[in-house]
């Protein structure tokens, strides 16, 4: 039987749907992709948009680029099935920012000062991370995206309500709409340092550079260079992965005077800047990793 690798997507249409397909052609693997917009999940079944129950193997491997609410019950599916797969369940916690915040905490790894918003009576609240200036966040997002600096409480307030009008519009009926306050670091707005960890090993560092506003993602026009990984950003990082149990994810940090401050884990961390930055081959060393699994 021929090994496969599954690929669940939100989308058909993104850089690592297309470079996981060409490293499995070269590697003689079967490619499959699932739209999971178009899954039907059951207490017992996975079923795609042809009604046909997705059948899956011990030799089969799953990536999930997932959102967070479907990918949750297809990983906990199929851990319990024993089928190799990323992110499995126990990584669900890492999607949440204030979660991820409260795991830098416990492991004693340094991170900005984070508050968790619990209604519009904000101003008590801001003063324990400092006051304004600070970033808001939905602790829930990906590449950028509702993350601000806010400057007081009315604009605070302007960005919890446009998102909750902009989750109206979402094509799934279940959002997890939850907020943070996280104190602002001047010197380190518009850069951070991308670490990509896998399978226990670190592939390498990436410094991200916004070409405007505080924003460093790549997906929004920062620009990525290769970095060494110093002794601290080593440290943190193993901690993290070892720590958090972590097979794959790219950690995010920013610095404050000479330490690192850790901001974010994705586990399922995007790669277009990361390989044409390095020239590293991430897409053929996670196929290998995770066949290894």
């Amino acid at each position: 039987m021929k090994q496969r690798f599954i690929l669940f997507s939100e989308t058909l249409k993104n850089h690592r749907a297309n470079r996981f397909r060409e490293e499995c052609i070269k590697k003689n693997i079967e490619f499959e992709i699932i739209n999971l917009y178009k899954l039907t999940l059951t207490d017992s079944d996975i079923i795609d948009e042809n009604n046909q129950i997705i059948t899956l193997n011990d030799k089969d491997v799953v990536w999930l680029l997932s959102n967070l609410t479907v990918g949750h019950f297809i990983a906990r599916k199929l851990d319990s099935q024993k089928i190799k797969n990323w992110p499995n369940a126990g990584a669900v916690d890492f999607a949440d920012k204030f979660l991820t915040n409260m795991f830098f905490s416990k492991i004693g790894i340094p991170t900005p000062k984070t508050v968790f918003i619990n209604s519009y009576f904000i101003d008590n609240i801001v003063e324990k991370i400092g006051g304004f200036p600070c970033v808001i966040k939905k602790t829930v997002s990906t590449v950028g995206k509702f993350v601000e600096i806010v400057n007081n409480e009315k604009e605070a307030v302007a960005f919890i309500r446009d998102t909750f009008d902009k989750a109206k519009e979402n094509v799934l009926p279940v959002n997890r709409l939850r907020f943070l306050f996280q104190e602002f670091i001047k010197e380190a707005a518009g850069t951070d340092y991308r670490v990509l960890c896998l399978n226990g090993e670190i592939i390498g560092a990436i410094k991200r550079e916004a070409q405007e506003g505080f924003k460093s993602n790549v997906s929004l026009g920062g620009k990525a260079t290769q970095v060494e990984v110093d002794e601290k950003l080593r440290e943190y990082s193993q901690r993290i992965m070892k720590e958090g149990k972590l097979f794959y994810a790219g950690i995010d940090f920013i610095k404050k005077g000479d330490d690192y401050l850790a901001i974010e884990v994705n586990t399922s961390a995007q790669f277009e800047g990361f390989e044409k930055a390095t020239g590293i081959n991430v897409a053929g060393k996670i196929i290998e990793a995770l066949l290894k699994k």
